[in-house]
Formats: C-alpha cells, sequence, structure tokens
C-alpha cells in the first residue's frame, strides 16, 4: 500500500468543511490502495485521535516532515485555517524547504481559498496582498493545483496562464446516489439542510420573498418541507399556506441520505459563484435534488451553475416543467466532477512509495 500525507487546519470529529473533505478523501484513496497520514494545525482533545498536531510552529512542522518523510504530500489550503489573517508564513516556509531537500517530492495542493479581500476599514483589506502572495508560493512550488470554483481557478491562472490547474467539486459529506432516480418517483418534499447561520440566512430570504418561494414550491407540486440540522426560532410569518414545515433536527449521515434520496427538492441560499464550495449543495447534487437558490451574488460566466439548467432561481419561470432535466443535468454535473476525478488525479500523479 501506497503512502501519502495529508496536512489540512482541523480534521473530523471538529466541525469543519476544510476537514471533512480530507476525511472523505482520505476514505476513498484508502480504497484505492494508498493510506494517508493526517497532520493537522488544530483540534479538540480526543484520547482516541490518530491525527498528529504540528499547532502553528514551523519548527513543528519541518521535524514532522522530515521523520515521516513521505515523498508526497496533500495540502489542503486555506490560509485562515493554519494562522491567524490567514498569514501562515511558517506553513509555506516548511513546505518550501520540504521540497528542496529531496528532487523526487511531490506537493498536490487543494486551494479551498486563494486570499481574501474585504472593504478598506476590514483587515483583509490591508492583508490580501500578502495573502496573495502566499497563495503564489504555493502555487508556484505545488507539482499539482486543485480548486474547487472555476472563480478560483481564474485567479490562480493570473499567477502563471501557462500551469495547469484542475477544477473539482467539493464532495457530499452524506454519500451519493450510484444513479440518479426518477423526479415522479420522489415524495413532494422540499428539504432544507444546514447549520443554524446557513439557515437564517435563508429562512431570512423566505420572509422577504414569500411570494416568490411559495409560487415555486407549489408549482413544484411541493406539500412539506423538512428541516434537517439544529432547531432555530422563526418567525410564524415564514409559514406557508398548505405547505406544512416539519423540523426534525440533527440526524444520521444514513438517514438524511435517505430522505434525499426520497425528495424532489433542496432548498439554500448561497452566491452563484461559490455553490461548488457548499456541501450542502453538494449533498443535494448527488441525490439528484432540483435546487433552489434564490441568492443573487457572484454570478458570472465562470459558474458551473446556471438558473434553468442545473438549479432554479427567482427568475425561473419557464423551467418548472423539466425538473427532471434539471436534476438529471445537476447530478451529471456532480459525478462529473467529484470524488473519483479528485482522487485519479492524485493517484496519478504520485510519485514512488
Amino acid at each position: 500500500m501506497k503512502n501519502i500525507m495529508q496536512i489540512c487546519p482541523t480534521f473530523p470529529p471538529n466541525i469543519g468543511g476544510v476537514g471533512n473533505y480530507t476525511k472523505i478523501l482520505s476514505d476513498y484513496l484508502k480504497k484505492r490502495g494508498i493510506k494517508s497520514k493526517i497532520l493537522i494545525s488544530d483540534y479538540l482533545e480526543n484520547k482516541n485521535r490518530k491525527q498528529i498536531l504540528f499547532g502553528k510552529k514551523s519548527k513543528n512542522l519541518n521535524l514532522l516532515l522530515e521523520n515521516i518523510n513521505s515523498k508526497n504530500i496533500i495540502l489542503h489550503y486555506s490560509g485562515y485555517g493554519y494562522a491567524s489573517r490567514g498569514l501562515c508564513f511558517s506553513l509555506v516556509k516548511s513546505l518550501e524547504k520540504w521540497k528542496q531537500n529531496k528532487s523526487d517530492r511531490k506537493l498536490i495542493t487543494i486551494f479551498h481559498e486563494i486570499y481574501a479581500t474585504g472593504p478598506f476599514y476590514r483587515m483583509s483589506f490591508w492583508t490580501s496582498l500578502l495573502q496573495k502572495y502566499l497563495a503564489k508560493k504555493l502555487f508556484e512550488m505545488s507539482n499539482v493545483s486543485i480548486v474547487t470554483s472555476k472563480q478560483n481557478k481564474l485567479i490562480l491562472s493570473s499567477f502563471d496562464k501557462k500551469r495547469k490547474i484542475t477544477y473539482t467539486n467539493v464532495f457530499s459529506n452524506i454519500g451519493e446516489l450510484k444513479k440518479n432516480k426518477k423526479i415522479e418517483e420522489r415524495k413532494n418534499i422540499a428539504i432544507i439542510f444546514g447549520n443554524i447561520f446557513q439557515k437564517e440566512i435563508l429562512y431570512e430570504d423566505i420572509l422577504l420573498n414569500k411570494k416568490k418561494y411559495e409560487n415555486l414550491l407549489k408549482k413544484m407540486s411541493i406539500t412539506q418541507i423538512i428541516d434537517i440540522g439544529p432547531k432555530i426560532d422563526i418567525s410564524k410569518s415564514i409559514f406557508f399556506k398548505r405547505i406544512n414545515i416539519k423540523r426534525i433536527g440533527i440526524k444520521s449521515k444514513r438517514y438524511i441520505s435517505y430522505l434525499l434520496k426520497i425528495s424532489k427538492v433542496g432548498m439554500v441560499f448561497y452566491p452563484v459563484g461559490q455553490m461548488t464550495k457548499s456541501g450542502i449543495v453538494a449533498a443535494y447534487a448527488s441525490h439528484g435534488l432540483v435546487i433552489v437558490n434564490f441568492c443573487e451574488k457572484e454570478t458570472s460566466k465562470t459558474n458551473e451553475f446556471i438558473a434553468g439548467v442545473n438549479y432554479l432561481s427567482k427568475f425561473s419561470k419557464n423551467n418548472i416543467y423539466s425538473l427532471q432535466r434539471i436534476s438529471n443535468e445537476c447530478y451529471r454535473n456532480y459525478k462529473k466532477n467529484a470524488l473519483h476525478k479528485t482522487a485519479s488525479l492524485i493517484i496519478n500523479n504520485l510519485g514512488k512509495k
């Protein structure tokens, strides 16, 4: 069995999208004959934990990289996960030293984030140039570069247009269907799924656009909304006529997968240009749900998601009777760009053990 080292900010049971992504990838690679050693920069105390902590100091990471002596590293990059203000100089310096010591070492970087920005009164405005410098340095030293959004692919391409960059989706962390299910075989259920913050912003938008949501759901014959995840207080004015909202709380991955499999619609409020980075969207897409997203932020020609083609927006009027086509396109796109694509790319680029 080949060995590989994966570096990530945190790892389950800690809560975090990048950690979940790393866990799913490592489990899949193990099935393909590749064992992962996980290095993490932070974790909650757990006596049964098998991952290795390196903290924030480059000295610790330098020693671990040399002692473990792996010729292959997968770095899950998100600057804020490794250092305050996203300025992870010690991480970049350690990896640079590791690569320089032996010529046959390979670095595969999955850029979950590249750099942050914002208005001048936020710290991200003042640190964005340094974050960009670190991302560029990592990009230049990486043998393989993977991004989880086409917008991030454009950013990396601006550093060096000749270097190859591969785009893949974020994975579903509750499994996926082997074959998409027909719309007529599904129940007239819409799903709301996510953490407290994600559900709060969705319910806020439902309150603002209640009539549009109600009309769209009724056209799809939805009679029930099932809310999965932490329960939050919602205004009574959110409730629809003749559409019941059932809140079931936190459930097992297996049961959530079952609910998605039998349901017709998945509701989310997420910037369109970032939908490929959403674990909730990935869960919906991997189960063939028709995704309803009323968020209009960050739309561009680079979007993988197109309203009326593989999801529905508040402007979707003529596509209600093409639900199977939308479901199929969303599912097909997920399968084309998801776990097996990322794993195959990694396997094909591994150096010798």
